[in-house]
């Protein structure tokens, strides 16, 4: 009997533990589509509440202040993103075929999170900066700075391998990841004037060749 009865507690306590995990995930679903309307300074507690369907109260019973779930929804794109690059740079491709799968994925993600792609954005605000505690934003801008790393060093091995120019690898991905940004700029402005000229994922793919026709080592003549 008594083992019986442990069961169903424990039973009933993973039960709780799931129905948690589900609550906390439409949160943060709610936070990315406001986030992504209204910007993180014009959202408002309640309006995710609204979104989500549930009280302001049962927000903070997961989560502390707008700014601790907007770094909640950070922390998975940062993930993702690190998840991704370590694949690409962990597998038996070329250099440069490990390039073109990350600038890939780049697309990829804006497509598959169109949302959690926009709270990259609100880094731009000047004033966003100044409402997150300078120890969150200290290990924000760490993960930033792996995901970096990671993709410089899929650069770099293109540099060793004698396929890239010598170079920062940095850099290189400095300039790649700003001109992904300009380019679903771009399109986004187009598609609000109701412009119909090149896809996104046209420019995406012509953008890269050009790229890496720059960056790659002329041959030895």
């Amino acid at each position: 009997m008594r083992a019986s009865a442990e069961r169903v507690k424990a039973a009933a306590r993973e039960r709780r533990d799931e129905e948690r995990a589900a609550r906390r995930q439409a949160i943060l679903a709610a936070a990315k589509k406001v986030y992504a309307d209204k910007g993180f300074l014009g959202a408002t507690i309640e309006d995710i509440a609204a979104e989500a369907r549930v009280s302001v109260g049962a927000i903070y019973l997961y989560f502390k202040s707008k700014e601790d779930l907007y770094v909640s929804l950070l922390d998975e794109a940062m993930e993702l993103f690190r998840r991704a690059l370590t694949t690409i740079l962990r597998s038996r491709r070329r250099p440069d075929q490990k390039l073109r799968a990350a600038w890939d994925f780049f697309l990829r993600f804006q497509k598959d999170y169109p949302e959690l792609y926009r709270v990259f954005f609100l880094f731009h605000d000047q004033r966003f900066p100044a409402t997150i505690p300078p120890a969150t934003l200290a290990a924000l801008n760490r993960a930033a700075g792996r995901n970096f790393a990671l993709a410089a060093q899929i650069v770099r091995e293109g540099m060793e391998a004698g396929i890239y120019r010598k170079g920062n690898p940095r850099e290189v991905v400095d300039v790649l990841w700003s001109v992904f940004l300009g380019l679903v700029h771009l399109a986004e402005t187009r598609a609000n004037l109701h412009l119909s000229l090149t896809s996104l994922d046209d420019l995406h793919r012509r953008a890269f060749e050009w790229f890496e026709e720059g960056l790659r080592r002329p041959p030895a003549s």
